[in-house]
């Protein structure tokens, strides 16, 4: 079933806001999220704590403040959303940093808004991983975030096997204390030469980007390795390179043969035996050559 949620046309199903809020300089929240925090009926959040002091610092007493934690974010969100909908209330629901649901509570909230019918926007904010991502020097147009990676060994290391063939930017987010033992896995995995860009503290007074090959910083020095971490490594670009000089064989074979004389089909047709590739595709692809 198709659901349409326009968040400022709904009339008496209240609405909840995903907040994003500073992931370290109290400077980057937006004008638009403090007048949302502040007129909001709830605000709901992962620590009453934290939330509570980032409130002070910009000046804003919120109306109700309540937890909704990743341990609680199941039971919690759905009784928050009955509250908004039958009480027709503006919610506006923050992280302890960045924007909700990204490696955070937030993303039950919006299904459980979504079964009960509950329009939901977004207020944009800070992301660590489009900030690590901008500054890495890698592909920016094509890239996975996997958040964090198994705690255990032997888990970490079957998902970034998996993840060895990707050609797009990779990024995850790692704890300090974990950090070299990823990074150590990624050697092994990933080889000394794939190039890592490990991001920390972002936007923070001791802000710093380390750049190298894997093999490179697994030998910086741990003690130095302190903060929040966004790890950016580039995609595997041995795999490219083998698909452009693919391509690239194609088409100067289908040239010469255009060349002798042959009609588009009839390079098609000779291609597909000599590649090992369909018809149709090759057809295309000859279409577009000059």
């Amino acid at each position: 079933m198709i659901k349409r949620n326009k968040p400022f046309k709904s009339k008496g199903s209240g609405l909840i806001y995903l907040v994003g809020v500073p992931i370290g300089n109290i400077l980057d929240i937006s004008e638009r999220a403090k007048t949302i925090l502040r007129d909001a009926d709830i605000v709901a959040c992962e620590d009453t704590r934290n939330t509570g002091l980032l409130l002070s610092r910009i000046g804003i007493k919120a109306r109700k403040l309540v937890s909704c934690y990743a341990q609680t974010e199941l039971v919690k969100s759905k009784e928050l959303v009955e509250t908004v909908r039958n009480n027709n209330l503006v919610l506006a629901f923050v992280s302890d940093a960045g924007m909700p649901g990204i490696s955070d509570p937030g993303a039950l909230l919006v299904q459980q808004a979504i079964d009960f019918d509950v329009p939901v926007s977004s207020i944009a904010g800070p992301s660590a991983l489009l900030q690590a991502l901008v500054v890495s020097g890698f592909n920016t147009a094509d890239f996975s975030f996997f958040g964090f990676l198994p705690s255990k060994a032997s888990g970490r290391k079957k998902m970034l096997s998996n993840l060895n063939e990707r050609s797009e930017t990779l990024i995850f987010y790692e704890a300090p204390h974990r950090l070299l033992n990823v990074l150590k896995d990624m050697k092994d995995i990933f080889g000394d030469s794939r190039r890592v860009c490990i991001c920390r503290e972002i936007s923070k007074i001791f802000e710093e980007y380390i750049r190298g090959s894997i093999g490179e910083v697994t030998n910086v020095d741990p003690t130095t390795l302190k903060g929040e971490f966004v790890i950016v490594v580039e995609g595997n670009q041995t795999k490219k390179e083998n698909v452009d000089e693919h391509d690239n064989n194609i088409s100067d074979f289908a040239i010469k043969l255009r060349k002798a004389g042959y009609k588009n089909s009839e390079i098609a047709k000779i291609l597909s035996c000599e590649f090992d590739e369909p018809k149709n595709k090759l057809y295309k692809f000859i279409n577009t050559l000059k």
